[in-house]
């Protein structure tokens, strides 16, 4: 019985490659994606191979766990993104890559919350407590909202900015910024945006 239980528990490990990145010029200013869209597009950055079992109890777990919190966030999510006139499915992008819905991150260098704000932005927007899903989805949101607006609608702009911030698109003349992070990001966020708008 417990030969039959830990098969069901544990699945072969499996390889993948992850944070590729590809770029086409066929517009003139380079274009990002996760994966290659058509035959402009070619490998900017090689992503990684990661070992990974599909099934294992903890996967199963960490997946549960990650659904029941975006269920939590989602009428937020919604309330805000219409009250401040953005596309709900790029606000929850935003939070799913930001924080994977997990309202008490807490980055690195200092970034919080579900949106992972860092603290100049959380009081530019009033925010008293960022860990508040309430609080920080609507500043977050009314920062990406200002965002949007700066790019003129451009959303891997605003994204490029939402990530490493307005004056690095600017010093690089209103482009995506050659950082590693930046250019995983805006697909990133760009694709999961994609995959929730068309459920």
């Amino acid at each position: 019985m417990a030969v039959v239980i830990g098969s069901l528990l544990l699945a072969p490990a499996s390889a993948a490659t992850v944070g590729n990145v590809f770029v086409s010029y066929a517009d003139g200013g380079p274009r990002y994606a996760s994966q290659r869209l058509d035959a402009s597009y070619s490998l900017f950055i090689r992503g990684k191979t990661v070992r990974k079992s599909r099934s294992t109890a903890s996967a199963t777990a960490g997946q549960v766990s990650r659904q029941r919190a975006q269920r939590q966030l989602a009428p937020l999510i919604e309330h805000y993104a219409r009250v401040h006139q953005v596309t709900p499915a790029l606000v929850a992008a935003v939070v799913a890559v930001e924080s994977g819905f997990d309202a008490g991150a807490v980055s690195a260098r200092g970034a919080t919350g579900a949106m992972q704000l860092m603290p100049v932005t959380a009081a530019r927007y009033g925010v008293t407590n960022s860990r508040d899903p309430a609080q920080n989805i609507d500043a977050g949101v009314r920062h990406l909202k200002r965002l949007l607006n700066q790019h003129h609608g451009n959303v891997a702009l605003a994204l490029a900015a939402y990530n490493a911030g307005q004056g690095a698109v600017a010093r690089n003349g209103g482009r995506i910024p050659p950082y590693r992070e930046t250019m995983l990001y805006v697909p990133a966020v760009l694709s999961a945006a994609a995959r929730g708008s068309s459920q």
